[in-house]
């Protein structure tokens, strides 16, 4: 049923904070209301609001489907015995329930647009020359910024991952894609697609651990991470290469210490996914092939306040 990512809501203390954050990022800033929204250039489509709370705290994620995908989750939900609304947090489109943690979903009708940015440069490699007589890079590349072209996917944490994975591929219709025993699922959509468009941590409550944006290429991973790094926000991890999903990262820590992490290659599995198998191994196998260094340990912490 659940098809694609579209945003994610967050309760932040002070908007100002998120909104210097996620324009540095390379996100389109518009006010509604009370509310933040951002999107990616090029792409008609809010991809993160932030709303005015007491503290940091994950609020909600909107996912999209088709109607027959809605029908059906709406009776599973049902069977489920799972209260389900139409509106939430001041937004009525789709449904809305609670997952088995008390974090809200939202489920809309939607296709998601395409980015209108430029497709990427060609690539070369040994033996396949794609760009001929054409630089790479130019001098200008020194000034080039990091363009985000949607928001690939979101890790929550959760008190207990085996649950939160039965509920959103038994009710909810999404599918493993690897994960690492009850510490670390990957998820992605029924249709086939990225290799997750949401994935859960092992942690004593709920909470954000990333937001993901894909870019275009390598140099824009590096060229966005180290612009955020010269504007003083840290640098978490990377750069590097993930095994779950093979995508090149780099995280930076955003100003409530949750993560947002620019991403490249990820890898693709086709609805008719029979060929694919998913791998179950220790979280360590699953974080990196290579990166410019370890994981710092609060990597995997979880930094919002329990309820």
């Amino acid at each position: 049923m659940i098809r694609s990512l579209l945003h994610v809501g967050l309760f932040v203390p002070e908007l100002e904070p998120g909104k210097a954050f996620y324009e540095l990022f390379g996100l389109e800033v518009r006010m509604d209301g009370d509310d933040l929204y951002f999107r990616c250039p090029g792409r008609d489509l809010d991809q993160v609001r932030l709303m005015k709370g007491p503290r940091k705290k994950f609020a909600y994620v909107a996912l999209g489907t088709n109607a027959e995908g809605l029908g059906t989750l709406m009776q599973r939900l049902q069977a489920e015995g799972v209260a389900v609304s139409t509106t939430q947090f001041g937004l009525n489109k789709g449904i809305w329930f609670q997952d088995p943690h008390g974090d809200w979903v939202n489920v809309q009708i939607c296709e998601p647009p395409e980015s209108s940015l430029p497709a990427a440069a060609a690539i070369n490699a040994p033996g396949r020359y794609q760009r001929v007589g054409l630089r790479a890079c130019e001098p200008s590349s020194r000034t080039k910024k990091a363009r985000p072209r949607r928001l690939g996917h979101l890790i929550r944490f959760s008190p207990d991952v085996a649950v939160s994975t039965d509920f959103y591929t038994r009710v909810c219709g999404m599918k493993i894609s690897d994960q690492a025993g009850n510490i670390l699922s990957f998820l992605r959509g029924s249709a086939g697609g990225d290799h997750h468009l949401m994935a859960f941590a092992k942690s004593s409550h709920s909470g954000l651990h990333h937001l993901s944006f894909e870019v275009s290429d390598f140099d824009e991973i590096e060229i966005g991470a180290q612009t955020m790094i010269k504007a003083g926000y840290k640098s978490a991890f990377g750069p590097g290469r993930h095994i779950g999903g093979s995508n090149y990262f780099h995280y930076i820590r955003d100003p409530w210490n949750s993560l947002a992490e620019y991403f490249w290659d990820i890898d693709i599995i086709p609805e008719d996914d029979s060929g694919w198998v998913p791998l179950n191994e220790p979280p360590e196998n699953l974080i990196a092939v290579w990166a410019a260094a370890p994981p710092p340990p609060d990597f995997v912490q979880n930094f919002e306040e329990r309820d």
